[in-house]
């Protein structure tokens, strides 16, 4: 793999480096949803939840679109739901402390 891949690959993967940003992806699995509904899911306020959604569009994660007040927030790429699963099963069984 080349260079630039793994530069782009790395700046993708930061994004998931914070537990919440994971738990707003799992939230959008189903659909698209407004920044209150996700904040009321995760148990965040809506500027946290806010900020959180903000780095997660930069990277490509998300899409959103305003209808009136309110943003709403999908996913922009239908294989992510996959790539999380996936990533959840290796890690529940290399990381030390979560091995079932």
């Amino acid at each position: 793999m080349d260079e630039r891949t793994c530069c782009a690959i790395a700046e993708f993967l930061s994004a998931l480096s914070n537990p919440t940003r994971i738990r707003i992806l799992c939230a959008l699995f189903a659909n698209e949803r407004c920044v209150g509904e996700i904040a009321g899911e995760i148990g965040l306020s809506q500027a946290h939840t806010s900020s959180h959604l903000r780095v997660l569009y930069d990277r490509g994660y998300l899409s959103r679109r305003r209808e009136g007040k309110k943003v709403y927030y999908g996913l922009r790429d239908s294989r992510i739901p996959k790539f999380l699963s996936a990533a959840g099963k290796i890690a529940m069984e290399s990381v030390p402390g979560y091995r079932k």
